[in-house]
């Protein structure tokens, strides 16, 4: 089994080099994706970009 890891910066909001604009949408983006690769999800940029994308539609930024 090979272990992957996430890149966050919690100083700056990144996940994967994706900038958040504030706390709650970042962690909860950082907890989905880190729940999800447990289960064998291997995440992209373009996931990061959209579930950031996502959580502001939804009011969460």
């Amino acid at each position: 089994m090979t272990s992957v890891t996430l890149d966050v910066d919690e100083d700056a909001l990144t996940i994967m080099g994706v900038h958040f604009t504030s706390p709650q949408p970042f962690r909860a983006v950082w907890y989905a994706v880190s729940t999800n690769m447990i289960e064998g999800w291997k995440p992209t940029v373009a996931d990061i970009i959209r579930l950031r994308d996502h959580a502001a539609e939804i009011g969460m930024e």
